[in-house]
C-alpha cells in the first residue's frame, strides 16, 4: 500500500474533526456542556483522550469549532463564491438553500439550539462575536443591507438574525407543525422583507458597533 499523500492526510484529519464535533454536539445537548468531559467525548468518538487533544486544545476550543462550523455553513450559503460581496441573487438563493438544509437536517440545528441556551455556552458564544471571521461575516451582511437601501443596516442585521434564529428553533422543536405551503409562504415573506430594495433611501456606513454583542446564529 502506497503512503498517504498530504492531501489525503488533511482530508482524513478534517473528516475526523467533523466526527468529533458531531459527537460533542450531541453530548453537549444531552448531558449539558458543563457535565460533558473530554473523556466522555473521546469514548463516544472511539478515540483516546490524547488523540482528541491532537485535534482540539480544550473543550472550549471544541465548542468554538462547532460554532465556527455553523457560521461557515451560513456564510457559504450567503456568499458561495467567497468574493466578499453578497449579491441580490446570492441573498435570494440563501433563503431557498437555508430552508432546504433545515428541512433535510433539523437534528444538527436542534442540538445546537439546545446547547446555545445553556448559560456557560452562551457566555462563550458572546465572546466569539469578537472573532475576526464572525465579525467579517456579519459586516458582509451589514454591507448588503446598506447597499440595498436599509436606513439602519445594523438593526436590519439584528432583525434578520432574530427572525432566522427564532423560526429555526420553532421548526426544529416541532417540524410537524409546518407543512410545505407554510414554509413557502414564510420564505416569500422573508424575501419581501429583506430583499426588496428601499427606493430613494440611502443606508448608513456599513460598520459594526463594538459595544454590541452580535450573534449571527
Amino acid at each position: 500500500m502506497s503512503p498517504r499523500t498530504k492531501i489525503q492526510f488533511e482530508q482524513m484529519r478534517r473528516s475526523r474533526k467533523e466526527e468529533i464535533c458531531s459527537v460533542a454536539l450531541k453530548l453537549f445537548a444531552e448531558k449539558g456542556y458543563h457535565a460533558t468531559s473530554i473523556a466522555n467525548i473521546a469514548k463516544e468518538a472511539g478515540i483516546s483522550k490524547g488523540l482528541l487533544y491532537n485535534y482540539f486544545q480544550s473543550k472550549e476550543h471544541l465548542l468554538s469549532s462547532i460554532f465556527a462550523n455553523l457560521t461557515d455553513k451560513i456564510m457559504t450559503l450567503l456568499n458561495p463564491n467567497s468574493d466578499n460581496e453578497i449579491s441580490l441573487d446570492e441573498a435570494e438563493g440563501f433563503f431557498d438553500k437555508f430552508f432546504q438544509m433545515l428541512v433535510e437536517n433539523p437534528i444538527e440545528w436542534k442540538l445546537f439550539f439546545q446547547i446555545s441556551m445553556q448559560n456557560e455556552v452562551l457566555q462563550l458564544l458572546l465572546k466569539e462575536t469578537n472573532n475576526e471571521n464572525v465579525r467579517n461575516s456579519q459586516l458582509l451582511i451589514v454591507k448588503f443591507f446598506n447597499s440595498n437601501g436599509f436606513e439602519d443596516p445594523e438593526i436590519a442585521l439584528i432583525l434578520f438574525s432574530s427572525i432566522i434564529k427564532g423560526f429555526t428553533m420553532q421548526y426544529c422543536l416541532a417540524p410537524e407543525l409546518f407543512n410545505n405551503e407554510m414554509l413557502e409562504k414564510f420564505k416569500i415573506l422573508l424575501k419581501d422583507m429583506f430583499l426588496k430594495r428601499r427606493k430613494g433611501k440611502t443606508g448608513k456606513n456599513a460598520e459594526l458597533n463594538d459595544s454590541m454583542g452580535y450573534i449571527l446564529l
